[in-house]
């Protein structure tokens, strides 16, 4: 039991050490961006409302576009779908002039006639099923962009709402340096947490 309590508090150290050290990384990333700011607060803030706003009337404009695309190749799919059943219709009345008693009261002229129709007409079912099926692709493809608006909105509001309310300095700061640098920042503590243990074993295998 002591040993397990010994790991546990180990651990908690380790933990407790590197969230000071991502803190520290912050802090300091935040500082220098508060340094090396050209604009006040209010200024940057007004600024960032602006861009957002713009890239959320990007994203609907996009999204209606999207909308008006997807009806637009459901209509032609419906379109498509009635000229091949017509298609197939006309084809199933030529095939039968030409079998059983049909075939023996018309004329060979005529029957030429009909299996040239009866081709046009399976080639234009045919064609029709086919552009229906790339059509119903791209109808696929419409939504993945949708999609992908629709969560880059979702982000876009909730960052818009963010930025218009915020009064805090500080958290702007904080924000800003998770932004920028959070990234960073995690992989260095990573890093500075693994340093001890690598230089252990560095040591351990030219030993």
């Amino acid at each position: 039991m002591g040993g397990l309590s010994r790991i546990i508090f180990w651990s908690l150290r380790k933990m407790a050490f590197a969230a000071l050290l991502a803190l520290l990384g912050l802090v300091g990333a935040g500082l220098w961006i508060f340094l090396h700011e050209t604009a006040d607060f209010e200024t940057q803030q007004s600024t960032a409302v602006r861009a957002l706003t713009s890239e959320k009337l990007k994203l609907q404009a996009a999204m209606t576009d999207a909308d008006r695309r997807t009806l637009a190749t459901q209509t032609r799919i419906y379109a498509l779908q009635l000229r091949a059943e017509q298609a197939a219709k006309v084809a199933g009345e030529l095939a039968d002039l030409g079998s059983g008693l049909d075939w023996l009261t018309t004329s060979s002229d005529q029957l030429k006639e009909n299996n040239v129709r009866l081709g046009r007409m399976k080639e234009m079912q045919t064609d029709s099923l086919t552009r229906i099926a790339d059509l119903r692709q791209n109808l696929v493809r419409i939504q993945w962009e949708k999609d992908g608006m629709e969560i880059a909105f979702e982000r876009n509001q909730a960052q818009l709402k963010t930025t218009s309310e915020e009064r805090s300095v500080l958290l702007h700061y904080a924000r800003m340096a998770w932004t920028a640098y959070g990234t960073a920042v995690l992989v260095g503590v990573v890093l500075l947490l693994l340093l001890p243990s690598v230089v252990r074993f560095v040591r351990f295998w030219r030993s």
